[in-house]
């Protein structure tokens, strides 16, 4: 009887530990994961800002994005004034996993009032297509 009883004892914590180790679809996803795929939509933009100088929105169709890449957030690029902003709505901790990725790069962070948070000092000014809220980086083209 003590055996049946510990072997039901050990098939309800198997049943419990499992219900934690199978993946749902309704967990949102990982904030490097997201931060990994602003990344290579970010470095790709860039790519493309360098070599085309002339203002305007940057399709994503125009950038050269790694075969099998998609998109989980509607990101977006646009040239203009000599520097190539790309944006798209984030959470704190994406943001947060974005900026560790890029070695905490002042040209990274979130739009807040019109400006780059955290410049760490210095004062990045963004054009008023950049939301609030939104992950962003920048750079200047030259």
């Amino acid at each position: 009887m003590n055996v049946l009883a510990v072997m039901c004892f050990l098939l309800g914590i198997l049943a419990w530990m499992s219900s934690y180790m199978t993946p749902s679809h309704d967990i949102a996803p990982d904030a490097n994961a997201i931060a990994t795929n602003y990344i290579i939509y970010r470095n790709a933009a860039f790519n493309y800002a360098e070599k085309h100088h002339s203002s305007g929105v940057i399709s994503s169709s125009s950038l050269t994005l790694p075969s099998g890449w998609t998109a989980v957030r509607n990101w977006q690029a646009r040239i203009d004034s000599s520097h190539c902003y790309v944006w798209g709505q984030a959470t704190n901790d994406e943001i947060s996993a974005a900026r560790k990725l890029l070695w905490e790069s002042y040209a990274t962070g979130r739009a807040e009032s019109g400006r780059l948070v955290p410049g760490n000092g210095a004062v990045i000014s963004l054009p008023a297509f950049v939301g609030n809220g939104n992950l962003v980086s920048v750079i200047r083209l030259d």
